[in-house]
């Protein structure tokens, strides 16, 4: 059996690209964080950089994640169809990143830009690329659910079920909350507002899925992670309270989420 530290080890991810793709994304953040303040010019009155510093840094949690969830299951079970699909989610995310660069470097929007056949179009690719994404976390997700059922370690069983919770819900609930994005994103006033979060870029008027986009993306971040810290317990009795937590955090989560839907 492996301890519940063990489980922290990337020992396999210096052969993963998905890892490298991430620690590059994440390299990236502070000099588009400098960019941001260097470069004077605005898009919808913020920095045309300031949406690659935000996907940087999604993109860059979302890869990592990625890679050790797939780690981790492929350690304990057979992930179908896996090394294909991670070729294919590294494609989308090297896509959806290197046309929201290009467009900043442009100065123009790389979402909801449908001024010219091109961009048209390649905004048409970035959802295809979103849906991926999103259909990566549900498979591994649903991997995840599998080995709920067949764990015979409570540890094993407890950060199986964290994975489930998370990647089930976010594959879930992000296309859903992308879709609303777009609805509320084809019109160019829906990004001009006095009153928004810093970097972040969130209205704060009720109207923006943005928040709800947020919670729905990040709980395949979360829900693992306190998986993790549940199971430093020494379990027995306290196995049913930890999946307990569990599952409130995910109803939690997909509630708030609702709530946060304009």
């Amino acid at each position: 059996m492996k301890s519940s530290r063990g489980w922290l080890l990337l020992s396999r991810q210096p052969r993963a690209p998905l890892f490298w793709a991430g620690v590059v994304l994440l390299a990236l953040a502070p000099w588009l964080a400098a960019l941001a303040g260097w470069d004077e010019r605005a898009v919808f009155g913020r920095s045309p950089w300031d949406k690659p510093l935000r996907f940087a840094l999604s993109l860059g949690v979302y890869a990592i994640t990625m890679a050790w969830a797939a780690q981790w299951l492929s350690v304990r079970t057979r992930i179908p169809g896996w090394r294909v699909a991670s070729h294919a989610v590294l494609g989308a995310l090297v896509f959806e990143m290197g046309w929201i660069l290009v467009q900043a470097a442009r100065g123009v929007d790389s979402h909801f830009n449908e001024r010219t056949a091109l961009e048209e179009w390649m905004f048409g690719l970035m959802g295809v690329g979103a849906a991926l994404l999103s259909l990566a976390v549900l498979w591994l997700g649903l991997v995840a659910s599998w080995l709920v059922l067949k764990a015979n370690l409570p540890g094993e069983r407890l950060m199986a079920l964290g994975l489930a919770l998370g990647f089930v819900g976010t594959g879930l609930l992000l296309p859903w909350t992308g879709e609303a994005l777009v609805d509320v994103g084809r019109s160019q006033s829906a990004f001009e507002s006095a009153v928004v979060l810093p970097l972040l870029g969130w209205r704060l008027d009720g109207s923006d899925p943005r928040p709800a986009h947020f919670v729905a993306a990040h709980g395949m971040q979360l829900l693992p992670a306190v998986a993790m810290i549940l199971t430093r317990w020494q379990l027995g009795w306290r196995q049913r309270v930890a999946e307990g937590i569990l599952v409130v955090l995910a109803v939690g989560g997909a509630v708030l989420t609702l709530w946060l839907m304009p």
